[in-house]
């Protein structure tokens, strides 16, 4: 019987028109990536957003990969719609949701990606499972500065106050108390991604700027974990955990990113590096202990995937971002239910950079072979109907920092 081709289209927040008329978006090598991959799968990959079916109209407009370049041209309707939209304010969000509903009452589809609640559900559901609790930094959310300030009083390292829905470490604050002068210490990086620091005589001041820093914005508190090393250069590992061909979780790659000296985060966005795990790992651990560390991180990454897809239902893919302590005990810091691939790419893992872009591609196929063997694409993986309204289609991921 003949494969029918998968419409593989890719939703992204939006797509400009430069001067030569060439489409501008984000993350254009991984969609070129994703289009030749699926070329050799048979699957027909594109990127579109919003404006892509315009009003009173059911043709799709997306741009594929042809002769080295993205051209906008009509696209089949998606059979599998991959959710990768960052959104920059509540307009674009609103648009694309409005037009996906559209696009599920022409021809239903299913979404590959699942989406994650608030990162304080994600904590909650996780503290749930026994093996996971213990690698999760106890966690508050923001409510007042005065709460905030006895947090802080009772860690020795003070404490670490991050947005609820953070973008590569934009945003985040270690505060700590210097217990002879009584004066509070704050490093940290600005929504621009800069480092600063600030130092505050008095309680009042320090409540003062932090009003208007947080400025009604969700936060977290977490306890400060020491994750540098003698060079004191901050470093924390991302796994890639995703989907396979028989619909079970791999780890598709394992990178360590270090940060500058004395710096808050290791973000590469805030100047941060990627290694090759086990040799970065080795040099600070040792061999022996570098192994037992990465094993015992594939073990807690398939152990998070699958707790969150019982709470959260199905998933496609996750990044998981770990620190990892003096002592060699790992914390689970993140969960990013849309990962970036750059870390791979420079690190040099071309093995794990070419899973993390076909992964995607043959779990999507194997969706749609669940169906029926004709291969009918108006049915969810286990059969049932999609019902897809605007509400249900798209919504923030804003649990996870998106590292590149």
């Amino acid at each position: 019987m003949r494969t029918q081709q998968i419409s593989f289209g890719i939703i992204v927040a939006s797509i400009a028109i430069d001067q030569a008329e060439q489409p501008i978006m984000p993350e254009p090598s991984f969609y070129k990536a994703l289009c030749l991959t699926g070329k050799k799968h048979g699957i027909d990959v594109y990127v579109f957003d919003a404006a892509g079916l315009p009003p009173h109209t059911n043709e799709l407009h997306g741009c594929r990969w042809e002769d080295d370049r993205f051209i906008r041209q009509p696209v089949p309707l998606p059979d599998i719609v991959y959710d990768r939209c960052f959104f920059i304010d509540a307009a674009q969000q609103l648009a694309c949701r409005i037009m996906l509903g559209r696009l599920a009452a022409i021809k239903p589809y299913q979404q590959l990606n699942g989406r994650l609640p608030s990162k304080l559900d994600v904590y909650e559901s996780l503290k749930e499972d026994g093996a996971l609790a213990r690698h999760l930094p106890h966690t508050h959310s923001f409510q007042t500065a005065e709460q905030l300030l006895a947090l802080a009083k009772r860690q020795a390292l003070g404490i670490i106050l991050k947005p609820s829905s953070g973008m590569q470490g934009r945003g985040i604050l270690h505060v700590t108390r210097n217990p002879l002068e009584g004066t509070l210490h704050v490093k940290g990086r600005s929504r621009q991604n800069r480092s600063f620091t600030l130092a505050f005589s008095s309680d009042d001041a320090f409540k003062h700027w932090l009003s208007r820093f947080v400025h009604h914005a969700p936060y977290l508190i977490q306890p400060y974990l020491e994750l540098s090393g003698e060079d004191r250069k901050p470093f924390d590992v991302r796994a890639l955990i995703q989907k396979g061909q028989k619909s079970d979780w791999l780890v598709s790659g394992v990178a360590v990113r270090s940060g500058i000296a004395g710096s808050l985060t290791s973000n590469l966005h805030g100047g941060g590096v990627a290694h090759p795990a086990a040799q970065l790992l080795s040099a600070k651990f040792g061999k022996a202990e570098s192994e037992r560390l990465l094993e015992q991180i594939h073990t807690i990454s398939k152990q998070t995937a699958e707790q969150l897809e019982s709470k959260f239902g199905r998933l496609a893919e996750l990044g998981l971002d770990y620190g990892i302590d003096r002592s060699g005990h790992i914390w689970l810091l993140e969960a990013n239910a849309k990962p970036g691939r750059s870390s791979f790419q420079r690190n040099g893992d071309q093995e794990a950079e070419r899973l993390s872009i076909e992964r995607p591609l043959l779990y999507a196929r194997t969706l749609t072979r669940r169906l029926s063997p004709s291969f009918v694409a108006n049915e969810t993986a286990n059969g049932r109907l999609l019902h897809a309204s605007p509400n249900n289609l798209l919504r923030p991921f804003n649990v996870q920092e998106v590292h590149r």
